[in-house]
């Protein structure tokens, strides 16, 4: 009966310690989109995000594959939605590289590209090399959404510890009730 107390007392207190979820802001989509190929130069590129994004935080890299930025000006933001200007786009395909803050402060970041087909846009110079480039594959909108998740191990662990902590202090109070009790 004891250890049954002591082990119940446990539970409850990894219950009553551990984290709530904190669900942090996530892209839902761009314009252009991921991965599309647009048939006319876009003026700007908009972020629209599930939550509100802290606009004095926020950086909107959007560069051809010689790594020239084509942004123009700071981003503006509105609640959820996130507006680049860029300049005359190169024809090719375009990275868009990003990084916000969430209203809760939880950094988000991620890059996509988008191939831009207009006809009149100019020609790219070939790429350059570069030891920062992806080895392979697309790169996701939402990459790097969840950074900061990170911090999240500490309060398990804490949670954890304080159980241990106190299942002992438990079983140690109901020996001693115990001892006297006989004795």
């Amino acid at each position: 009966m004891p250890l049954l107390l002591a082990l119940l007392l446990a539970a409850l207190s990894v219950l009553v310690s551990a984290p709530r979820a904190a669900a942090h802001a996530q892209l839902l989509e761009s314009s252009p989109a991921a991965d599309s190929v647009v048939a006319e130069s876009p003026t700007s590129i908009t972020l629209t995000f599930d939550s509100a994004v802290q606009a004095g935080y926020t950086t909107i890299v959007v560069a051809g594959t010689d790594g020239t930025s084509y942004s123009d000006g700071a981003p503006t933001a509105t609640d959820r939605e996130v507006r680049q200007k860029v300049g005359r786009l190169p024809k090719g395909l375009v990275q868009v590289t990003w990084r916000a803050v969430a209203a809760d402060g939880a950094p988000l970041q991620g890059r996509f590209s988008f191939t831009n087909d207009d006809q009149t846009a100019p020609t790219q110079p070939p790429p350059r090399p570069s030891a920062s480039a992806p080895a392979s594959g697309a790169p996701s909108a939402a990459a790097g959404a969840d950074a900061g998740d990170s911090a999240d191990w500490v309060w398990w662990a804490a949670a954890g510890g304080l159980s241990v902590v106190a299942a002992a202090a438990v079983t140690v109070l109901v020996r001693r009730s115990d001892t006297r009790s006989r004795g």
